[in-house]
């Protein structure tokens, strides 16, 4: 039996896989700013990262805040439209959207 994989399948089976593998690269060095003392309370030992770390995850909030209405704007248009397959992509926003917000406690 064979199967054909449409552009599509190929696409997002690509960028999860490259998910993965920026995941995989960054438990490293992560690991590695907290043995040096990065995100400890009591006073950091590498100065200022603490300050840049903050400023990340706010920049990483405000783009997944921004992705995510762009992507209800997106699938709320296909519905409205009838698209054949917009159920589909509205079920694969939302596991997004959880794996996404389960993340830290995925990691930890």
């Amino acid at each position: 039996m064979t199967t054909t994989h449409t552009a599509t399948q190929r696409f997002a089976l690509a960028a999860m896989a490259a998910v993965a593998a920026a995941g995989l690269l960054l438990v490293g060095p992560v690991e590695a700013l907290k043995a040096a003392g990065a995100f400890s309370d009591q006073g950091s030992a590498i100065a200022g990262i603490g300050q840049f770390v903050d400023h990340i995850k706010g920049n990483i909030i405000w783009t997944l805040s921004v992705l995510s209405g762009v992507i209800v704007v997106c699938v709320g248009a296909m519905f409205l439209s009838g698209h054949s397959r917009a159920h589909d992509f509205a079920l694969k926003a939302l596991v997004g959207f959880l794996i996404v917000a389960g993340g830290s406690g995925i990691v930890a």
